[in-house]
């Protein structure tokens, strides 16, 4: 070789030794994991962050796979990512994840890129590009966790969830919908989430004044459990809000979309059952009746079963109100308390 090749040669691998320089330079000044494996998937860098984070050590990783340097938690899927990117042939997209020295788990988008010879198409190697989307992360299972506490209470506040299926990012429209949840609230009873008694009145009423103007019928039922005090007086106040609370779940489930429920007292409830005659009502109320009766409160060591009563009358054309089909609903329940409790009465007129 002539001197003058040799000097340039010298030059050469100075000037490409200085690129190299600086482009790894460049590499370990990126604040985001970047790595580099040969065509076996062994490493042949990682820019300081990467090193940091999986704790290599930088002195001794060169050549050596994910097995070999992660810890086992994190090897195996790493590994199975860049088998993936390579066989896309493509850019790929993977999540990875990683512990730091205070034991928290951060997430990472990573971006990796096979590279192929053009000419050939053998395989070279990889190159990867990860970002921290812990933030994120936390943020997504944040939400659905508050997502699935909101969707355990709908049965209980459905109505009141119903009006709240948008969030708004605007102050007055949160002001506006903390206005509407306290009325509804004000309409809800707080222990059974049935419409408390001003609620079924209001409602029961607008079906009352449709019956009249359109010659429609209806039935009231109204109930109570039996001998609820000696209940409270021997079990606690605690077991009696049980007690209503399993009756309140069994009339639920037994109600149409079009039906109006309300706990109108203590252990009282009244429904207004819209387009349904008497003996339909009663047919109701004793399937309820029977399924209260077959469901016991289990408490502690012990268990007690309930009984209720149940009065049940029909809008008439000479009733005179939405009170009057009350009143005969409740006569019927007392006397069906009367005659020995759990059982149905109702109340029948004959019209001229």
């Amino acid at each position: 070789m002539r001197i003058d090749d040799y000097e340039n040669l010298l030059k050469e691998n100075a000037e490409l030794k200085k690129l190299i320089g600086q482009f790894k330079g460049l590499l370990d000044s990126i604040p985001d994991p970047v790595f580099m494996k040969d065509d076996e998937l062994r490493w042949i860098y990682g820019n300081p962050v990467i090193l940091n984070l999986y704790q290599i050590d930088k002195n001794n990783y060169i050549g050596k796979t994910e097995d070999q340097l992660l810890p086992a938690e994190f090897a195996e899927s790493c590994m199975e990512s860049d088998r993936n990117a390579v066989a896309a042939r493509t850019v790929s997209k993977s999540e990875e994840r990683a512990r730091t020295e205070d034991d928290v788990i951060h997430y990472y988008e990573v971006f990796k890129v096979p590279f192929y010879d053009g000419l050939t198409g053998e395989f070279h190697g990889l190159i990867g590009v990860g970002r921290d989307i812990t933030d994120r992360k936390y943020a997504q299972e944040a939400l659905e966790v508050e997502n699935r506490a909101r969707k355990e209470n709908e049965e209980k506040l459905a109505h009141l969830t119903a009006t709240l299926e948008q969030k708004v990012s605007e102050r007055t429209a949160e002001l506006q919908k903390e206005m509407l949840n306290a009325e509804l609230l004000a309409r809800t009873d707080v222990l059974t989430g049935m419409r408390n008694r001003r609620a079924f009145f209001e409602n029961s009423q607008v079906i009352d004044k449709q019956a009249r103007r359109h010659h429609r019928i209806y039935s009231v039922v109204v109930m109570d459990i039996d001998l609820f005090k000696k209940i409270n007086d021997t079990h606690g106040h605690a077991i009696g809000d049980m007690a209503i609370q399993q009756l309140a779940e069994i009339i639920n489930r037994n109600l149409r979309a079009s039906d109006v429920e309300g706990r109108i007292g203590g252990e009282e409830f009244a429904l207004t059952l819209p387009e349904t005659a008497i003996d339909e009502a009663v047919e109701f109320a004793e399937r309820v009746r029977a399924e209260i009766s077959k469901n016991a409160i289990h408490f502690g060591d012990g268990e007690i079963t309930l009984t209720a009563s149940f009065g049940v009358a029909e809008f008439q054309a000479n009733s005179l109100s939405f009170d009057d089909i009350l009143a005969k609903a409740d006569k019927a329940l007392f006397q069906a308390k009367t005659n020995g409790r759990n059982q149905v009465m109702f109340a029948q007129e004959v019209v001229d």
